[in-house]
């Protein structure tokens, strides 16, 4: 024992009088000494318990069994950890010794969140924290609600772990307990980096390296700690040292938590560096220290990992069984119901936080929905290169023979992205995200086109297609043709694909009218195998078809009936189905429509201007793509469309960021996910490089279309994106729309500090922003309840849009959310699409670590509100 406090505690043990007040102050030694050495630690238990027994101590038995407790957990015998702690719990209860029985439940929970019970710990937290609130002993209390971040921690939940945990921070502070402020900054550098915010994490790890002796538990984790900030950092060389310090380190003072964690991250490095060997070697070793010592979180995360090195090695089938491992058990662990039970407890503490509550199944959505995007977009890549290859063969005249193929690979293309888009459709629809357009459309046009998609599959099988319009259906009616497409090529789909001889039959009737509203109804039916009646309540549930063995004959992904019903439903209509086995099926919808006043088809106007396209004509492109047929379907492409551009390649994002750096380009078309370097840490990078060279306009070219994919590449400073496979027509509109933003008057250096505002892309305002459809649904058509509404918006929405703009002057961003959050639900009242007036986005950016886009947006949104206000005054 070197430090003072060891040597006033041994001589403490030296004055005392009687044996208790010796093993009374042996206990205090062996908490100090737990810091240092575990093993050390633990065998001054032994002697604690020993001669406890021997003096008939027992409140030194229970202490002491709970500091052997505590000691086993830390080096993972979890087993033999509950096992004496119920012991000690016993006598604590026996001795009605309410502070040891605190300490004794945490020490319960300790162990059974490292198993991943986390159910069963919060349990044991929850108690603990009863009594102590019962005793009023703050400091205990900070110490549970503590362990308590660290479940919001495992569940994933960091806004309310970092809640959970700056609330103790004070109360440690205030008592100089050095030992729990040295815990409190490990969760919360470990909090801070899971939410990427690695300079505040590297700040709490650093503290803890300086504040500690180098010889402890606390030194190792915080060495492990700033290892893995400098990982997250790309300093690849400083990680691995902090890591190999730290795993050295805590070999010696027996800590598992930082032996598990160095050796993942050393492996990630490896993997990052494509040398999957010694990744392997590296990640295997924490994965069976993790099973070793039964920690389930740990054991989770490595597999995830697996899977990625695996299919990188192209070993699918261990990279399929590790991610189907990973996937039951994060299952398995976020199916605990303790949601309800923290929120419930932070209630009761009056901690006014901001947890949302969040359920079982939010989790697991969560998990789908991270699949889903992974499978879309390794669809999309490859996809890209067909669609693009074949849309270029198409543009140059091939023969009458050549056509045909072409045509007939174009169909497959389209068709297999239409079941890519089925699967993010029906997690957008869930997720609650799709909105449904409103606009005058041709019924007979969305039909014909329907015929001549479908015609060759019923021709192959020899199948009599029949398509009616009855006559009394109006010309023009106004909806979401889209959606109604989708509905009708996948049921029409079906049944073709089910049938194998006699017909498929098509018919559009008026079902009736209803004040301006045409009810239209859909009868689609075949001559095919038909429904048992044992699947007809469930022939529209997600991922079912009418037996496994229809399944295995005709394939498919059971989600398109799933998709048609809740698109129907989303649009007021409805599904029905009537079939008899062996004779055929009729499936029928019947979705209100509004009926259009104006009989004029609108002409869509032309993307890019002739003055546009001169100016595109003399740009310089850096095109970043690591995919060899996407790099030529995008070359092929611009250089078709504007023969004066000039395009260089970059196949990883390092590159890029080298080219931009040496030369002068007008734009960045730049791709996603790359090797060596992503395209968002390329960017990040660029944005950092010094001028004119950081000011270059980036777009993404990318397969991940989720909105948080989108926001975050907006965030870490790209202009817009284009989804692949791209529209030549969409890409030469986003590239015209972030050229226009570089005009002197749209393009500001942001407060002074030297840093480019990042422009986020708006499309051209329209003719009209408002529309009165839905406040007419809403008011059911009263027109003095419209004016009311109307008369509402226009006294109250100035103040909001100012409000906002004040906010953001001040960088008052709460505030500005806050007015964002106000102003939303009125432009939607007013028909103010979100794709036009960002206001959702401004709500969410506001939220946000990164504000650059900010001051566009509400350039923007004033714009969008003064025509708005400008139409609705005459409605007022």
């Amino acid at each position: 024992m070197d430090n003072e406090k060891q040597r006033l505690l041994q001589l403490q043990y030296e004055k005392a009088k009687d044996e208790r007040e010796r093993i009374d102050a042996l206990v205090e030694i062996a908490l100090e000494e737990r810091t240092i050495d575990i093993e050390r630690a633990s065998e001054m238990t032994d002697r604690i318990i020993e001669r406890s027994k021997n003096a008939n101590y027992r409140k030194g038995l229970g202490r002491g069994l709970n500091l052997k407790g505590w000691c086993y957990w830390q080096i993972g015998n979890y087993n033999a950890g509950l096992e004496i702690l119920t012991r000690a719990h016993t006598i604590a209860r026996e001795l009605k010794d309410k502070p040891l029985e605190a300490r004794i439940l945490n020490n319960f929970g300790y162990i059974y969140r490292d198993k991943g019970e986390l159910s069963t710990a919060l349990n044991y937290f929850e108690n603990a924290l009863h009594i102590n609130e019962k005793l009023g002993d703050e400091v205990t209390q900070a110490v549970n609600l503590a362990s308590i971040a660290y479940l919001n921690y495992d569940l994933a939940d960091y806004d309310s772990a970092l809640e959970f945990a700056l609330r103790c921070l004070p109360i440690f502070k205030k008592a100089n307990d050095l030992q729990q402020l040295g815990a409190l900054y490990h969760i919360l550098g470990n909090i801070y980096f899971k939410r990427d915010s690695l300079e505040e994490a590297y700040n709490y790890f650093e503290e803890n390296l300086r504040q500690t002796e180098s010889d402890r538990v606390m030194y190792a984790l915080a060495l492990n700690g700033i290892g893995k900030v400098y990982y997250k950092k790309l300093e690849t060389d400083k990680a691995a040292d902090y890591l190999q310090r730290a795993l050295e380190l805590s070999e010696t003072v027996n800590n598992v938590e930082v032996q598990i964690s160095c050796h993942y991250y050393l492996g990630r490095i490896y993997l990052d560096q494509n040398d999957y060997v010694k990744a392997l070697e590296y990640i295997d070793r924490a994965l069976k220290l993790a099973r070793q010592y039964t920690r389930r979180h740990d054991i989770m995360s490595i597999h995830e990992t697996l899977a990625t090195l695996y299919d990188k090695m192209g070993d699918i089938p261990k990279a399929y069984h590790h991610l189907k491992t990973f996937e039951q058990m994060k299952e398995d662990i976020f199916t605990q119901a303790i949601f309800n039970k923290i929120r419930n407890l932070q209630t009761r503490q009056q901690l006014e936080l901001t947890q949302k509550e969040k359920e079982v199944a939010e989790r697991t959505a969560d998990l789908k929905q991270q699949f889903m995007a992974n499978m879309s977009h390794e669809i999309r890549t490859p996809m890209n290169a067909i669609v693009g290859i074949t849309r270029l063969l198409l543009s140059n005249n091939p023969k009458e023979e050549q056509m045909r193929y072409l045509s007939a690979i174009q169909q497959s293309a389209d068709n297999l992205l239409v079941i890519v888009n089925d699967i993010l459709d029906l997690s957008k629809i869930e997720a609650g995200k799709i909105v449904l357009e409103h606009t005058p459309f041709s019924l007979r046009e969305i039909m014909q086109s329907m015929h001549d998609m479908l015609m060759l599959k019923a021709e192959e099988k020899k199948l009599d297609f029949r398509v009616n319009i009855h006559s009394t259906i109006p010309p023009k009616l106004v909806g979401d043709p889209t959606r109604i497409n989708q509905i009708i090529i996948n049921l029409v789909g079906n049944a073709i694909k089910f049938t194998d001889k006699g017909y498929v039959e098509v018919r559009a009737t008026l079902y009736k009218i209803e004040e301006s509203k045409a009810y239209i109804q859909f009868d689609i039916t075949d001559t095919g195998i038909g429904i048992a009646q044992d699947y007809m309540d469930r022939i529209f549930d997600s991922f079912t078809q009418a037996g496994t063995d229809i399944t295995r004959r005709f394939g498919g992904t059971g989600l398109g009936l799933t998709i048609c019903k809740q698109l129907a439903t989303l649009m007021h209509g409805d599904i029905t189905v009537t079939s008899k086995v062996g004779e055929g099926t009729t499936f029928t919808v019947i979705i209100p429509l509004d009926i259009s006043t104006s009989a004029h088809t609108t002409t869509k106007e032309k993307v890019v201007d002739d003055k546009m396209m001169q100016r595109l004509n003399k740009i310089k492109v850096l095109l970043v793509e690591d995919n060899e047929f996407n790099r030529m379907v995008a070359e092929d492409t611009l250089k078709e469309i504007i023969p004066g551009i000039v395009i260089d390649i970059a196949v990883n994002g390092l590159e890029a960021v080298t080219r931009v750096e040496e030369g002068k380009y007008t734009l960045v078309l730049m791709d996603i996910q790359m090797p060596v370097m992503d395209g968002v840490t390329a960017t990040r990078k660029i944005r950092n490089l010094p001028k004119p060279a950081s000011d270059v306009k980036i777009i993404a070219m990318t397969a991940n279309v989720f909105q948080e994919d989108v926001q975050q590449y907006l965030s870490a400073g790209m202009d817009a994106y284009v989804s692949k496979p791209f529209q030549p027509d969409e890409l030469l509109l986003k590239m015209a729309s972030v050229i226009e933003n570089e005009s002197p008057g749209e393009l500001k250096n942001s407060g002074g500090n030297g840093e480019m505002q990042h422009i986020t892309p708006f499309q051209p305002i329209p003719q009209k922003v408002t529309n009165m459809q839905f406040l007419k649904q809403f008011t059911g058509g009263d027109d003095g309840k419209v004016k009311k509404y109307v008369g509402m918006f226009l006294e109250n929405a100035p103040k909001l849009l100012t409000n906002a703009e004040k906010a953001l002057q001040a960088k008052d961003f709460q505030a500005l959310k806050i007015a964002a959050h106000s102003l939303k639900p009125q432009l939607s009242y007013m028909g103010v699409k979100e794709e036009i007036s960002h206001i959702f986005l401004i709500e969410q950016t506001a939220s946000e670590a990164h504000h650059d886009g900010l001051p566009q947006m509400m350039r923007q949104l004033r714009k969008i509100c003064e025509k708005a206000f400008e139409e609705l005054k005459d409605i007022n």
